[in-house]
């Protein structure tokens, strides 16, 4: 621990700006004594009743300066692991700053960026993948991203670690028997290979996940390309509900990217309308060709909207062609005018999605479409997945020292060498979870939280 960990510190849980209440929180063994002066009831601070509400008043020398309900909650069960008092006042941005202050002068430091969860984290309540959960629930921007945030929080992820991890423990210990007593015990590499085995399944399980994962906390981009004037902007409108994009009869209104985020079954998805693709005839038009390709390229998923009342242009077939490596629904607009035959045939490595943007026609198979393709299957329900690059990065190393691992078995290499790559698999293992995790990485991970939390 630092020496600023032993502080009591204080800030306010509550977010800014004016609200009708505000919580001002400290933390800290001095807790109590701390903000007993600033609290006038019927009773004294110490005496208050552990996790209750009281209602008092709270006082900066001789003046009142709000009304108050006050909680006091008692190591080691409060979310800290450390002596918590809760000051519930009126939610004014100055108020709150006088009140913090108040305790301030009184023996309290002001906490930095994450801290409170720091020293949960620090005092055993929760591991570092649920501290990181804590941060992604109060980011969360949907219900897919929600789900996956709690799974994590009340610790399913650290289950799945700490299962990989007894394999590799149950390894270990059969090979460090062997190499104890190498004279009374034979140890089979087969019952040392099945653990291993086992735990990099799961390692190479949880790997693969990412993909999804990311897309479930951070949402997906979705881009809208196409020829001009085959409806891109009004299927964006139509998507959205809203009137966003101009829409004219006249090809190339867009001339620039327009993104909005939306909401398809519980996933967060960026929709990117686009210039229409075409032989660019000035210098506007070729910076808007420009930056529809790029999107296209940094796209989750493309959207090629094709007008499907008129037969496939050589435009239409180069896009199809140019995307056969990219995850593409082919979208047949404007089926209100008719479906020209040709596109039965047309652009059959993708996904055909008849629509009409004017009407509606079809707009809910899309959206379920979009949701399906981004998930790559998916399934709603499911939530034991990777959401940071961080845990990857460990997983990664991990899987290394496992394979190196394997293939000293294969090889009938001494059993130090296989131990010493199950070691450094249990580290990386140990890394995510904040077993074995330097200083460094915890002040990168709260510095990315809010004061208060």
């Amino acid at each position: 621990m630092r020496p600023s960990d032993r502080d009591t510190i204080v800030a306010v849980a509550t977010s800014p700006g004016e609200g009708a209440v505000g919580i001002v929180r400290l933390s800290g063994s001095r807790a109590v004594e701390i903000a007993a002066p600033c609290f006038q009831s019927g009773q004294k601070l110490h005496q208050v009743a552990d996790r209750r509400l009281t209602y008092g008043r709270f006082v900066v020398g001789d003046r009142d300066l709000d009304e108050v309900l006050v909680a006091v909650m008692r190591s080691p069960r409060t979310y800290t692991g450390e002596d918590l008092v809760e000051f519930n006042c009126h939610g004014g941005p100055l108020l709150l700053r006088r009140v913090v202050e108040a305790l301030v002068d009184g023996g309290a430091r002001i906490a930095e960026r994450g801290e409170f969860t720091r020293r949960a984290f620090l005092n055993g309540r929760i591991d570092l993948t649920q501290a990181e959960a804590v941060a992604d629930l109060i980011a969360a921007r949907s219900d897919l991203s929600l789900r996956s945030a709690y799974f994590q929080l009340r610790g399913g992820l650290r289950v799945r670690f700490e299962s990989m991890a007894e394999d590799l423990r149950q390894a270990l210990a059969l090979l460090e028997a062997g190499l104890d007593f190498s004279e009374d015990v034979q140890v089979d590499p087969q019952t040392v290979r099945l653990p291993l085995s086992r735990a990099a399944g799961g390692v190479d399980r949880l790997i693969a996940s990412y993909t999804r994962g990311k897309i479930v906390r951070d949402g997906a981009l979705v881009t809208l390309a196409g020829r001009p004037n085959v409806g891109k902007s009004s299927l964006l409108n139509r998507l959205l509900e809203e009137d966003r994009a101009i829409v004219t009869p006249i090809p190339g209104t867009t001339r620039d990217t327009i993104e909005e985020a939306v909401t398809l079954d519980g996933l967060r998805i960026t929709l990117v309308d686009t210039a229409g693709i075409r032989t660019p005839g000035n210098p506007v038009e070729r910076e808007g060709t420009r930056r529809s390709r790029r999107s296209i390229e940094q796209a989750d998923l493309v959207l090629l909207v094709v007008d499907a009342s008129e037969p496939p242009g050589n435009r239409d077939l180069r896009l199809i062609q140019d995307l056969q490596e990219r995850s593409v629904l082919l979208v047949l607009n404007k089926r209100d005018l008719g479906s020209h035959p040709t596109w039965e045939g047309t652009g059959r490595e993708h996904r055909q999605i008849p629509v009409s943007a004017l009407t509606g026609q079809g707009i809910d198979g899309l959206r379920t479409a979009v949701r399906t393709a981004v998930l790559d299957g998916f399934p709603p329900q499911e939530a034991e997945v990777l959401t940071h690059e961080r845990h990857v990065e460990s997983l990664r190393r991990a899987g290394g020292a496992l394979s190196r691992a394997e293939e000293a078995l294969r090889a009938c290499l001494p059993g130090e060498l296989v131990a010493m790559e199950l070691r450094e698999a249990l580290d990386a293992l140990g890394e995510i979870v904040g077993e074995t995790t330097s200083d460094a990485i915890l002040d990168r991970i709260f510095q990315t939280f809010c004061i208060g939390k």
